[in-house]
């Protein structure tokens, strides 16, 4: 971005990011043209409209739970009519991915297949809809946060006026297959239900929830306007 002659804004959460980033960014081209503001997405320091443009990585829609809707209003405030936002999400794919990798590390992968309702893991891959993550977190739970469908990400960026005009998908979840069929193979039951639950979360050629995550790209919509005053008065008797 800053190649292109635009400034920007860089916000974190974390002074020692935005300071690493200072640093990276010594003696380059332009390095001036960015600036570094600590602050949180769901309340952005910033004048409506003052971006033509922004970039929301490392899937901090997820991160901000149920606030996820108050950091796209954030978003959707600070982008003019017509500006652009691309954003990460993490879907419910990556949340199955990580689950069985650390079902593996921990060695109870094979109880989690050859019982799927153990741990609540065939509920949540039935899920059609976001939700957070419900499996023990003091045992599983090195994260926590939301995971959305396309469908659910398109919805609610909608509802905080932005139109989706592109998506990808990334990460595919067969690039981990290798190391979780090791184990599930050793069992003619688990082997069936890893491809029994990777279909259920959509591991299929052609559909975009095959993704670890997946990126979109969406355009503000211009605010609706309240209609003018017809200047009538109405007339009593």
């Amino acid at each position: 971005m800053l190649a292109s002659g635009a400034r920007v804004v860089a916000v974190d959460l974390s002074g020692p990011m935005l300071r690493s980033l200072g640093r990276r960014m010594t003696g380059k081209p332009r390095a001036g043209a960015l600036r570094r503001v600590r602050g949180a997405g769901e309340h952005l320091p910033f004048r409506a409209g003052a971006f033509r443009a922004a970039v929301a990585y490392g899937n901090i829609l997820g991160f901000s739970g149920r606030g996820g809707e108050q950091l796209l209003a954030e978003l959707a405030r600070v982008v003019r009519a017509g500006g652009v936002l691309v954003l990460d999400v993490a879907s419910p794919v990556g949340s199955a991915t990580e689950f069985l990798e650390s079902a593996a590390q921990q060695r109870f992968l094979l109880r989690i297949l050859r019982d799927p309702a153990y741990y609540f893991f065939d509920g949540i891959v039935q899920s059609k809809e976001r939700g957070h993550q419900p499996f023990a977190p003091k045992r599983m739970g090195f994260f926590e946060f939301d995971f959305y469908t396309a469908r659910a990400a398109e919805e609610v960026l909608s509802a905080s006026g932005f139109r989706v005009v592109d998506r990808m998908a990334v990460a595919p979840m067969g690039a981990f297959r290798d190391r979780l069929t090791t184990l599930a193979r050793r069992d003619r039951v688990a082997w069936r239900n890893l491809l029994r639950l990777e279909e259920r979360v959509g591991r299929r050629p052609g559909v975009l929830e095959t993704g670890h995550g997946f990126v979109i790209a969406a355009v503000r919509r211009s605010p609706k306007r309240r209609p003018p005053p017809t200047g009538r008065v109405k007339r009593s008797g």
